[in-house]
């Protein structure tokens, strides 16, 4: 009896092994149209690569430029007093953004006007001592110990002056700062570019120290597309090739490729520059790029990615044909997110399967029934 079962297993492993062959050696498996309506196959046409695809497909996002961003901050602690923007604002050169009061703007004040009062007295001193020297009624060094405090006040007047400016205070308001009313501890928070405020970073009442960052302005004009490739992807990819959006009239150009991919995705990002991109893109916004590669193939097919299918170390597509569906041998030149650029025995107009191509793929290894028997 166990002979007896071990002859039937053989002799059926045998008779799959010789279906598997007959069907491999034929490659036709049979199916009337009947069946392939029943089965769930669908098919798509095959298109040539100069009619069918004008470069690789990405997807990406819209950034600003680092260069093109400006992050305003305070020169010296204080309290906002009031904020004159808000985000999202447009904003032009020069334009105050925000009123802070400042003690330690007025003690800086305090020191630039008894710095000027040392000055002029050592400005006085050294013309009285110049006027001695001449008589010779005084030495040399004295003189020169007098010009030297002289040189030392003018340095410290000009360190003072300099650090006023850059708190916002005009070479108008800084000279007016010896007159009885001249002292002001107000900072108004200017824009030192046009642009666009992104972000707000203070509130009225909210104390600050000095560096701290108060807005963040973002100057018009070009914007990048960080794009997502593949390692394959990324090879075929040169600086200086075409990037084209669909809803941009203006085409624009890779200017960097990441040396290194990133470890999570395993993709390579790919940046583009896009001059006047903001009157059709906005930063943040999420797209697909078309970039026209000088290494893509100049011939060649176009099949979805779904098409393709692996036995052993080949790459086949099922191609519809009167009998049913026929696999052929491809091989792939290009993969893209969604299609594939290949080479093979193929032609324009021709049906490959997309759908039910694993279900194939099992009647063709001859793990299923031949279309000759499927009900």
């Amino acid at each position: 009896m166990k002979s007896l079962v071990i002859r039937q297993f053989t002799a059926a492993l045998l008779l799959c092994l010789v279906n598997t062959v007959l069907a491999q050696s034929s490659g036709q498996i049979r199916l009337s149209e009947a069946q392939l309506a029943k089965s769930g196959i669908s098919f798509t046409e095959v298109k040539a690569v100069s009619t069918a695809t004008e470069g690789l497909r990405l997807a990406g996002s819209v950034v600003y430029p680092p260069n093109r961003i400006e992050i305003i901050s305070t020169p010296a602690a204080g309290v906002v007093q009031a904020v004159l923007v808000n985000s999202m604002d447009r904003v032009k050169i020069g334009q105050v953004l925000a009123r802070l009061h400042s003690p330690e703007l007025l003690q800086w004040q305090r020191d630039y006007v008894q710095q000027t009062t040392q000055l002029e007295l050592a400005t006085k001193k050294a013309e009285r001592d110049e006027s001695l020297f001449n008589e010779g009624i005084i030495a040399a060094s004295r003189l020169q110990e007098t010009r030297n405090q002289l040189q030392q006040s003018r340095v410290a007047v000009q360190e003072r002056a300099q650090m006023l400016k850059l708190s916002g205070m005009s070479a108008s308001a800084v000279a007016r700062l010896n007159s009885q009313s001249g002292l002001n501890p107000l900072i108004e928070i200017h824009s030192q570019s046009g642009g666009s405020v992104l972000e707000l970073m203070l509130q009225p009442g909210q104390r600050v120290e000095a560096g701290t960052a108060l807005a963040k302005v973002a100057r018009g004009g070009e914007l990048w597309l960080e794009l997502q490739a593949s390692r394959a992807q990324g090879d075929q990819i040169a600086m200086g090739d075409t990037v084209n959006v669909g809803a941009c009239k203006q085409s624009g150009k890779v200017t960097a490729i990441a040396p290194q991919m990133f470890e999570q995705s395993q993709l390579v990002i790919v940046r583009a520059s896009l001059p006047g991109a903001e009157k059709c893109l906005r930063p943040g916004q999420y797209l697909e790029a078309t970039i026209s590669s000088k290494q893509l193939p100049s011939s060649g097919w176009v099949i979805p990615s779904a098409a393709l299918v692996r036995n052993g170390g080949g790459e086949f597509i099922f191609v519809r044909n009167a009998a049913g569906v026929k696999p052929v041998a491809v091989t792939v030149l290009t993969r893209a997110v969604d299609h594939l650029i290949v080479q093979g025995p193929l032609t324009a107009g021709l049906q490959v399967a997309v759908q039910g191509t694993a279900s194939l793929k099992g009647i063709w290894l001859g793990l299923g029934v031949s279309g000759s028997e499927a009900k």
